[in-house]
Parts: structure tokens; sequence; C-alpha cells
């Protein structure tokens, strides 16, 4: 009973829903990437891996995609992560917290599709 009492307090009180957002999608973020650049698919595929019209040209542009993007994605996670871990220290609206979380979750990783996509067209512009 107790317990309860103090967990609840703890989260309502200290917590801000950004410090959840950006934590627990970081941590996400980190390990997925660690897992695409740990086991990153073989060959060009419609199930698994960084999958857009780009990255899906050649097996040489394939190849450097899963990498580079699993690299972007880890990157994106401990910022995230570590973003979350200074929306801590702030005292903000809970409603607005929140508000920022999700944008800020949503338009990260369009964000870096677009450098993903800019890199590949870079890297292979007639390929």
């Amino acid at each position: 009973m107790i317990i309860d009492q103090i967990t609840k307090t703890f989260i309502n009180d200290q917590i801000n829903p950004l410090t959840l957002i950006l934590g627990v999608t970081g941590l996400i973020f980190y390990v997925a990437g660690y897992i695409q650049f740990k086991y990153p698919p073989k060959k060009t595929n419609h199930f698994y891996g960084y999958r857009t019209k780009t990255s899906m040209r050649s097996q040489e542009v394939w190849n450097y995609a899963q990498t580079f993007s699993a690299k972007k994605i880890q990157h994106l996670g401990v910022y995230s992560f570590f973003g979350g871990i200074l929306a801590y220290f702030v005292n903000i609206d809970q409603f607005f917290a929140m508000w920022t979380g999700i944008s800020l979750i949503t338009a990260l990783p369009i964000l870096m599709i677009f450098q993903i996509e800019k890199e590949l067209k870079r890297r292979f512009p007639k390929t």
C-alpha cells in the first residue's frame, strides 16, 4: 500500500511526460538501431530493414543504407534518451510536456529519414 502511494507520488510529481516519452522511445530507437546494425538484412526485401525506393535501387545501396540508417537510429535514440534526462530537470506543464514529446518523437524520425535519403542520393547519384 505504501509502495503504491510512493510510486504514484513519484511518477505524478517527479517525472513529466516529456521525460517518459523521450526516455522510453530513445531506448527503443537505440535497441532497434543496434539490432539492425548487428543483424542487417542481407538481401533487398520488403519486410525488414531501411526500406525506401532509394535504398532498394541496388544491393550496394541497400547494404550501405542498412548500416548508415542503423547508426542514425542509434544516434537518435541516444539524443532522445539524454533529452529525456534533461527534461527531468525542467519544470514544464504536463499537457505541454506531453505534446512536445509527441511532436518531437514524430518529427525527429521524419527528419532522420530526410538525412538518410540525402546521404544515399549524394553517395549513389546514378545507381
